[in-house]
């Protein structure tokens, strides 16, 4: 058996102890196996009950292999350097935490830690591989680093944490993979900086958190942010948030569910927004923000409310009126063209807020958006139903029109006046009541059947008839759907 160095004794009578080792500069390197041997014995916690790893300032040369070793004993590593990867795959300490270290890769796949994880402050060269794993509790990498730009930074997929997912001042260079991911209280990442340009960012498919998803307060992402079908069970926050995907997706939440979601940007995002199957009961947005490209398609939600944040930084928010006319162009950044599902959806939200002028003016524009994509008759038919009754919204423009028609009737009947059917029963002669009841098909004045019109004037009537059954059913169908609501 090889002879222990000194600093190897010193570092094993602090183990069994479970006392902090602090190493100086001049100090000669740890070997990675030393930490090795320690971690994957048996500890006899009857001789020592206080057994723990506390390491600091020591510089670890060649790997660290625990590969499913069961730890016993809890693990701190402060301001460490390790000059190889650590390998903690399939391991099962009670916690971990490297505060202000050094690594070149973490591996640890399917490790289960009943406590916390902690990176707070480190740096990791290389890939922070914790897939399939389980944390007890948070897992923390407040003002990590983790740098590895050729491939995934954080592999993360299928990673179960009970508590939560911590990345205040995370700063990324490469993917963070979290698909399938499970995080029971909040995922954190206000104020990171993520960078993989031209590619995701973060890879969220069928992630689950049970708290917040806080992404905003100076969070800066070059790439796309990634969060199909995501289920949040509090607050999908993004307000103060810079998004920066110019080929890609800023922003993906297709399919996602949330109880709200605030789109409060820091500023307009470079790339394109996808909302398409989020369903929110709150969704809150800023208009000074909005997204050129929006994806609004099957996204649905109770309330749609507009806030502006000063500065563009959270604080205290003004509820901002966004005029039915902007709302209707934030409908119109769709780059796939017209969908009725926004509409519809934005007209709902209106009533169910009691707003039904408003929601009448979504639903008519609807249609007109519609018979863009018609055919030639199609749109001319549509031009006639918007000029005459605004395709069934605008029912007073039926009255205006009845008014239009049975002014030229009056006036046509007065310069052709109709011969009388029996001049001894015939009422005294009237333009326009004659003219009126032509128009007005259930209604019966007792002019229509006296008088029988010829030449021009037959023409005239027949056009009265015809406009009158439309309009009068037109106006009719207005007040039955107003009653009903």
């Amino acid at each position: 058996m090889a002879r222990m160095s000194a600093v190897e004794r010193r570092v094993r009578a602090a183990f069994h102890a479970g006392a902090e080792i602090a190493l100086a500069a001049g100090d000669p390197p740890l070997p990675g196996a030393v930490i090795a041997d320690l971690l994957c014995r048996p500890v006899d916690r009857a001789e020592h009950p206080r057994a723990a790893l506390r390491l600091r300032g020591a510089t670890v040369t060649g790997p660290v292999d625990v590969t499913d070793a069961e730890i016993a004993v809890p693990v701190r590593f402060r301001e460490c350097r390790f000059d190889a990867p650590v390998d903690l795959s399939g391991a099962q300490p009670a916690d971990l935490r490297f505060s202000r270290c050094e690594l070149h890769g973490l591996r640890a796949r399917l490790v289960v830690v009943r406590g916390d994880v902690s990176l707070a402050d480190s740096t990791v060269e290389g890939p922070l591989d914790l897939s399939d794993a389980r944390i007890g509790g948070d897992l923390v990498l407040e003002r990590a680093r983790l740098r590895h730009p050729a491939g995934r930074a954080l592999a993360a997929a299928r990673l179960t944490v009970g508590g939560s997912l911590l990345g205040t001042g995370l700063h990324a260079a490469g993917e963070l993979w979290l698909d399938g991911a499970q995080v029971g209280g909040n995922l954190v990442l206000d104020g990171a900086v993520l960078r993989n340009p031209s590619k995701r960012a973060v890879a969220g498919d069928r992630l689950v958190i049970g708290g917040n998803l806080r992404a905003g307060d100076g969070l800066d992402v070059h790439g796309e942010l990634f969060l199909v079908h995501v289920q949040v069970g509090g607050q999908l926050w993004f307000v103060g948030a810079t998004l920066a995907a110019p080929d890609g997706f800023a922003l993906h939440l297709g399919s996602g569910k949330a109880d709200s979601v605030w789109l409060c940007f820091a500023e307009t995002p470079v790339g394109r927004v996808r909302l398409s199957g989020l369903r929110a009961e709150t969704v809150f947005d800023d208009p000074a923000v909005w997204p050129a490209r929006l994806d609004l398609v099957g996204c649905t939600y109770r309330l749609l409310i507009a806030r502006s944040f000063e500065g563009r930084r959270p604080g205290p928010a003004a509820v901002v009126t966004v005029p039915v006319r902007r709302r209707l162009e934030w409908l119109r950044r769709s780059p796939d063209g017209y969908a009725p599902q926004p509409y519809e959806q934005l007209a709902e939200a209106y009533r169910r807020g009691g707003q039904d002028v408003e929601a009448r003016r979504v639903l008519l524009e609807k249609q007109r958006r519609r018979r863009t994509g018609l055919h030639l008759p199609g749109r001319i038919g549509g031009y006639l139903l918007d000029g005459l009754v605004g395709y069934g919204y605008r029912t007073w423009q039926a009255g205006l029109w009845l008014l239009v028609f049975w002014a030229l009737g009056a006036a046509a009947f007065t310069a052709w006046p109709p011969p009388p059917r029996n001049r001894a029963e015939a009422p005294e002669p009237s333009a326009a009541l004659y003219a009126l009841d032509l128009l007005l098909p259930i209604i019966n004045l007792g002019h229509d059947t006296a008088w029988k019109p010829a030449g021009t004037a037959q023409y005239v009537a027949a056009a009265l008839v015809v406009m009158g059954w439309v309009l009068t059913t037109a106006v009719v169908a207005g007040l039955s759907r107003i009653i009903n609501r």
